[in-house]
C-alpha cells in the first residue's frame, strides 16, 4: 500500500508538474506575442510622429509663405489668334476651364502673375503655385507660364480660360498664394 501511495504521489507530482511547465509555455507564448504587438505599435507611432513632423512642416511653409493676391480670369478671345500660346510655348488653348470653382483632379491652371506678385511669391517661370481661398475650402494648384503687363502694380493672378463662360464664372476672387517650388519648401522632396 505504501508503494502504491508513492506511485500516485509521484504521478500526481508529474501531472501537476507537467501542467505547470505547459502553462509556463504557453505564457511565454502570450507574452512573446505581446511583445511583438508592441513592437509594431511602436514602429506605426514612429512612423505617425514623422508623418505628423512632415505635415506641420509642410503646414508651416504655407502660413509663412502665402501671399494675398487678386485672381482674374480671362477668355480666349479671336483677337488671340487661332493658336496662341503661353510664354513657354504651352498650347493656351489647353488652359483648363473651371465650372463651378473646382479643378478635375490631378490638372494644373496655367496662369500668368504680374511682376509684383512674381517679386512677393519669389517665383520664377514653370514654378508651381499653390492658390488657397480665405476659407481653405478650395485649393488649386497653378503652373506659372506667361507674365501679366510689365507696368501691372498690384499682385495680380491671370487665369486664362478656352471658354468665355467659364472665365465668367471664375471672375475674380482674392486667394492666398504660396509658391511650391521655392528651394526651402518641403514640397519640392516629393
Amino acid at each position: 500500500m505504501k508503494t502504491r501511495n508513492r506511485v500516485m504521489a509521484v504521478l500526481i507530482t508529474l501531472v501537476l508538474t507537467a501542467g505547470i511547465t505547459l502553462k509556463g509555455y504557453e505564457d511565454r507564448k502570450q507574452l512573446r506575442q505581446l511583445n511583438y504587438q508592441l513592437q509594431q505599435s511602436k514602429a506605426e507611432l514612429a512612423q505617425t510622429i514623422t508623418k505628423l513632423q512632415e505635415a506641420n512642416r509642410q503646414l508651416a511653409f504655407l502660413e509663412g509663405s502665402k501671399a494675398r493676391v487678386q485672381v482674374t480670369a480671362y477668355a480666349l478671345t479671336d483677337d488671340f489668334g487661332p493658336d496662341p500660346v503661353f510664354s513657354n510655348n504651352t498650347p493656351a488653348r489647353n488652359a483648363y476651364a473651371v465650372p463651378k470653382h473646382t479643378l478635375p483632379r490631378d490638372k494644373v491652371l496655367n496662369v500668368a502673375l504680374s511682376p509684383a506678385a512674381e517679386q512677393k511669391l519669389h517665383a520664377k517661370l514653370n514654378d508651381t503655385i499653390v492658390l488657397i481661398s480665405r476659407n481653405h475650402q478650395r485649393k488649386h494648384l497653378a503652373h506659372f507660364v506667361d507674365r501679366t503687363a510689365q507696368d501691372e502694380t498690384r499682385s495680380v493672378v491671370d487665369v486664362l480660360f478656352a471658354d468665355a463662360h467659364q472665365a465668367r464664372i471664375w471672375g475674380r476672387q482674392t486667394y492666398f498664394a504660396v509658391n511650391l517650388s521655392r528651394a526651402e519648401s518641403p514640397f519640392r522632396q516629393r
